[in-house]
């Protein structure tokens, strides 16, 4: 039997024992596992990269950060059905019978009009500055979240820290729901993973700088289900590198809408965003804030309408 084989096996065996003990894991009370300092390995990690032990250790004191291996789970079993059950392309029918479905109707549409009119000045830096037009900048705050109206329900400090201790199959494995018995899934599910948790924890360290430099606890920033913050949803480390203060009030606060607008010109610039760009060029940019061909159309469909709202061509 080649390396392969064998790891597929041994990968099947770790699976089938995990699914085995999913009640037990199920029943356990939140947080259980970690009553033996399961936090110690980041914090120490984080220290290492040069966050402040004394800070951190009172930061993850007691049961203020909620370990949830399931949020990894939930990541996982999307990247498992992206691979092994891809979906067909979308089509208007598709998006029109999808969840953003509710971000077509006039009334949304209406509404990112006002935003724009009520938000003029931070539309024109950033189209002035980065280049991206106020109707697609609106769309994407539309589609992320219903213009600053909602938030996302999570604490992003304990779903980016339970992504990053989220690193083997074992641990997710009793909360997924495409594994199977599989190996093959078994294989690319242990890896992907290690590659999120890896990720989960460049996340983690952002989203504390972030705060810091912000001067606001961590623990009190919501999120989204991975751990996307602002109204423009943000992760972390993209707030650090295309945030700009837009307001300029001297700090960074993707929950204002000044901040939020101004950026996401600055991450579509960043990532290749061109005047006079086709439209493939353009889904290419917009692919890169969400990976879903789905969620392309549905961004660049509420930009179109909104724009003809406002008498562009």
């Amino acid at each position: 039997m080649n390396n392969m084989g064998r790891t597929l096996l041994r990968l099947a065996a770790v699976v089938i024992l995990a699914l085995c003990t999913r009640g037990a894991s199920a029943n356990a009370a939140p947080g259980a596992t970690l009553a033996d300092g399961g936090w110690q390995p980041l914090l120490a990690r984080l220290a290492a990269d040069g966050l402040d032990r004394a800070w951190l250790e009172g930061l993850f004191a007691g049961s203020r950060v909620e370990f949830k291996p399931s949020i990894m789970a939930r990541k996982v079993d999307a990247m498992v059905r992206k691979r092994f059950e891809p979906l067909p392309p979308p089509t208007k029918k598709t998006l029109e019978r999808s969840n953003y479905r509710h971000f077509l109707t006039p009334a949304a549409i209406d509404g990112g009009v006002r935003y724009i009119r009520q938000h003029q000045p931070a539309f024109d830096r950033a189209e002035r500055e980065f280049g991206p037009p106020p109707e697609l900048v609106a769309a994407f705050l539309i589609v992320e979240t219903k213009l600053g109206t909602y938030l996302g329900d999570q604490d992003a400090l304990s779903v980016l820290a339970s992504l990053a201790r989220s690193s083997s199959l074992p641990v997710i494995a009793p909360y997924m729901k495409r594994l199977g018995s599989d190996p093959e899934r078994a294989a690319y599910a242990d890896w992907a993973a290690r590659d999120r948790s890896e990720w989960g924890y460049r996340e983690l360290a952002a989203l504390l700088r972030y705060a810091a430099a912000k001067q606001r606890s961590p623990e009190t920033i919501p999120g989204s289900i991975y751990g996307a913050i602002g109204i423009c949803q943000f992760m972390p480390s993209n707030a650090l590198r295309f945030g700009v203060d837009g307001d300029g009030d001297g700090v960074l606060d993707l929950f204002t809408p000044a901040d939020a607008i101004v950026s996401v010109a600055s991450y579509l610039r960043g990532h290749g965003w061109k005047p006079g760009m086709t439209p493939a060029a353009r889904d290419k940019v917009v692919y890169a804030y969400n990976h879903s061909d789905l969620y392309v159309l549905a961004v660049t469909t509420v930009a179109d309408r909104i724009r003809a709202r406002l008498g562009g061509n």
